[in-house]
């Protein structure tokens, strides 16, 4: 009887691929360290004098921006607000002069 040898109980199947990215992983770990600009503690140090550096530059633009646009800001929000009042008023009038001619309407046809 001929055996099926398609198929084949084989460990290192799986095991020759994981050990040769084990290794890779090794190597390449050690290439970056041998050509690493800096240290970790240079690195993290200037990160964050960078990231100090960009923030004060972002609140800078900010305040420059302010500074240039600022009254027209305020002024355009002051307008909304009084064009609010004034609609929020103007409706708050119609209503109470739609329900008094309600009132005397009604007023009227028990009175005829």
């Amino acid at each position: 009887m001929d055996k099926d040898m398609s198929y084949t109980n084989d460990s290192t199947g799986f095991a020759a691929p994981a050990f040769a990215m084990l290794v890779g992983a090794a190597i390449g770990a050690a290439i970056a360290l041998m050509f690493a600009p800096a240290t970790g503690r240079d690195t993290r140090d200037y990160l964050g004098r960078r990231g100090k550096s960009l923030a004060t530059d972002v609140a800078e633009q900010g305040r420059k921006m302010w500074n240039e646009h600022g009254e027209r800001v305020t002024s355009a929000v002051r307008r909304g607000y009084e064009q609010a009042t004034n609609a929020a008023t103007n409706a708050a009038t119609q209503a109470t002069n739609a329900a008094t001619n309600a009132m005397s309407g009604s007023d009227r046809a028990r009175q005829a």
